[in-house]
């Protein structure tokens, strides 16, 4: 028997989409930045700063090895000591950079489309931590503006582990996903210390309920925005043809 879609549910997602247009409006000059975080309960931490008894010597030595093996994998273009550490956190390594876009859009993605953090759940009388369906938990787009005297010089040669405030730095395209996500980074000079600041203006973060995270989905595939957009190449067109075949989504009429 096939439900027909609950009206009052359809009119609150379309009311949801709206009022982010209108905040995307509201933070459209180009000063400002955003980050999707696919939890609420999420903080502006970065990876390197997760990690169990993090230490500025563990975080040296991580990315010292990441760099040195670097070019056995590709060619050595150059790199300054801030590229290699954005390239370092391109590809998963944990660093003390946080991600960042200028495009709003790509931070919406990010946030529906991400998994949320584990939860203690009560299983046969014990407490466990699992991960919950991204349904159930509600995601965030927080935007920040972002000043001139807060961009870092790359050019300028100074040590990345140097800085004593949060600042921003956009490295040149030395991967195509940064270029196509528009991406640039935060860097945080204690790392395992959670950036409050950006969280504690309202008016700049944007919630979206976790039965929501799907509708945005599909809001942001038909902008264009998908996972092809996101990673490029034949994993994006993969992982979009995936999507699209467990959604039940077309693009075109193949006759």
């Amino acid at each position: 028997m096939i439900v027909a879609p609950d009206p009052d549910l359809i009119a609150a997602r379309l009311r949801r989409w709206r009022a982010f247009l209108e905040w995307v409006d509201q933070h459209s000059d180009s000063a400002w930045v955003f980050r999707g975080m696919g939890d609420v309960d999420f903080r502006l931490l970065p990876s390197i700063g997760r990690v169990p008894n993090y230490s500025l010597a563990r975080e040296r030595s991580v990315l010292a090895g990441f760099r040195r093996a670097v070019p056995l994998h590709q060619s050595d273009n150059g790199f300054r000591d801030w590229e290699y550490l954005a390239l370092a956190q391109h590809h998963g390594v944990p660093t003390r950079l946080l991600d960042w876009s200028t495009n709003p859009l790509v931070a919406a993605y990010f946030a529906v489309s991400s998994t949320a953090g584990p939860r203690d759940v009560k299983m046969d009388g014990a407490t466990v931590s699992a991960i919950p369906e991204r349904s159930a938990v509600a995601c965030r787009i927080v935007a920040i503006r972002v000043r001139r005297a807060q961009m870092l010089d790359i050019e300028s040669g100074r040590d990345p582990f140097s800085e004593t405030q949060v600042r921003f730095l956009q490295p040149r395209a030395i991967s195509s996903r940064i270029g196509s996500q528009s991406g640039l980074f935060s860097l945080h000079p204690q790392p395992n210390e959670s950036w409050n600041a950006p969280l504690g203006k309202s008016e700049h973060v944007f919630d979206i309920i976790g039965e929501f995270r799907d509708f945005f989905v599909r809001r942001l595939f038909y902008l264009g925005v998908d996972p092809l957009y996101i990673m490029g190449g034949l994993d994006g067109l993969g992982a979009r043809a995936a999507w699209q075949a467990a959604k039940g989504v077309r693009v075109g009429v193949i006759s």
